[in-house]
């Protein structure tokens, strides 16, 4: 007779819960995963461990906005729907829920405590108040203006044009309606001021001001989002994501032109100063620029101090791939190499701690996302200039699409311990 197995490849059996404990965890889980940010293959993939580990028979189908969850056979099995009014990442609680999740399915912690335990990180206030919000908006407009080629000026009025639209969106969270309307108005609000800096400060990109001003409210990772969802044949998802990040595109494309038509209607009445070239940032600076970008980036995200450190080391390494990536096969699939640095290395850091990969993941993909080329895009046909901005969407999508699969190659050579 032969030795027993080592416990780690021994199959995990099914806790002995009650079916009922089991199916109301799972709906408050899925609810509060996808409240913070999970995407759907994420959703389901999580949840569909859970489930196995509590014995349950369940199915999901998750949208931006609802989830659905089969309990029980096809024949006799009871669906309930989540209606879920997408929210903002929230990377601290993606974290928090992660672990108890984790503890759930280990045994260390009963269902109910569990239920309780998801309720109470659900509820906990932002790590990150309103003053802070907005203070990471005008450091990651700052940030982001160096990095797309602007000079001092450009730094300046950029880094005050996202402090006012930082406002903008922390007073919008307080309002019931405001979420609808917060990229038309910040948008407006980024042209108007960046006018007013040309006018004040002298010859600087406008343009420069206004896509730095509003980086944080474009739709870039939510695009590469959709496309990480379609490529896992999440198709209802990632279509129903793709509609929702052109609308938003739109909207900021309004609240530009709106901007723009104030500014050509209010005095003086004097054309704006010419834009200067693009500057070339040393190495130095733009590194300096990516790793505050990045920690701007974790603020806004809600990710907790602990993380920084290796939300830094990630997002410059994805960073860095990306720039050789473009070096070597162009500016466009040269995200592919950004992102399948950026994966594997969050998985990397998943598997050997134990924790979500989504976590060094995000703030890092904030740097790669095409959200910017878009805008370009949408500058550009506002400007009557239909060839570019129809080249230039070509080539948002082709970026997106890129990081999408540099993703997905990512989880193929080294897959994280679980779906988050």
């Amino acid at each position: 007779m032969g030795d027993d197995p080592p416990a780690s490849s021994r199959p995990e059996l099914p806790l002995r819960v009650e079916p009922a404990e089991a199916e109301a965890f799972i709906l408050t889980l899925a609810e509060a995963l996808h409240a913070h940010g999970a995407a759907a293959h994420q959703l389901e993939g999580m949840l569909t461990v859970v489930a196995e580990r509590l014995g349950i028979v369940a199915r999901f189908y998750s949208t931006p906005t609802a989830v659905m969850v089969s309990f029980g056979p096809v024949i006799e099995g009871r669906t309930s729907l989540v209606r879920v009014h997408p929210g903002a990442i929230n990377l601290e609680k993606i974290s928090l829920l992660h672990d108890t999740t984790v503890s759930v399915i280990r045994g260390e912690l009963g269902l109910e405590e569990g239920r309780a335990r998801v309720a109470a990180i659900v509820g906990a206030r932002r790590r990150y108040g309103g003053v802070a919000s907005a203070i990471g908006f005008a450091v990651s407009s700052a940030a982001s203006a160096v990095i797309f080629g602007g000079g001092e000026r450009e730094v300046l009025a950029s880094g005050v044009v996202g402090l006012a639209v930082g406002a903008i969106e922390r007073g919008a969270r307080r309002w019931s309606m405001g979420a609808s309307i917060v990229e038309p108005i910040a948008a407006a609000v980024a042209a108007v001021g960046a006018a007013v800096a040309a006018r004040a400060l002298g010859p600087l990109s406008t343009l420069v001001v206004t896509l730095a001003g509003v980086v944080m409210l474009l739709p870039g990772l939510s695009v590469t989002t959709a496309m990480t969802e379609l490529a896992t044949r999440n198709l209802a998802a990632g279509t129903a994501r793709v509609a929702g990040s052109l609308v938003q595109l739109l909207s900021l494309g309004f609240g530009v032109a709106l901007g723009a038509g104030l500014v050509a209607r209010l005095p003086p009445h004097a054309p704006l100063p010419p834009a200067p070239p693009p500057a070339e940032q040393p190495v130095a600076s733009l590194a300096a620029a990516v790793l505050v970008a990045a920690v701007a980036a974790s603020v806004l995200m809600q990710a907790r101090p602990r993380d920084l450190g290796w939300i830094l080391v990630v997002s410059a390494s994805g960073f860095a791939g990306a720039r050789l990536g473009a070096h070597l096969l162009g500016a466009e699939l040269g995200a592919f190499l950004g992102a399948l640095l950026l994966g594997l290395m969050s998985n990397g850091v998943a598997r050997a701690f134990d924790r979500p990969a989504a976590v060094p993941l995000v703030p890092g993909l904030i740097l790669l996302v095409p959200g910017s080329i878009g805008f370009r895009g949408m500058f550009s046909l506002l400007e009557n200039d239909v060839v570019s901005g129809v080249d230039t969407a070509f080539k948002a999508i082709l970026v997106a699409t890129a990081l999408a699969a540099g993703l997905l190659f990512a989880n193929i050579a080294l897959p994280p311990r679980r779906a988050l």
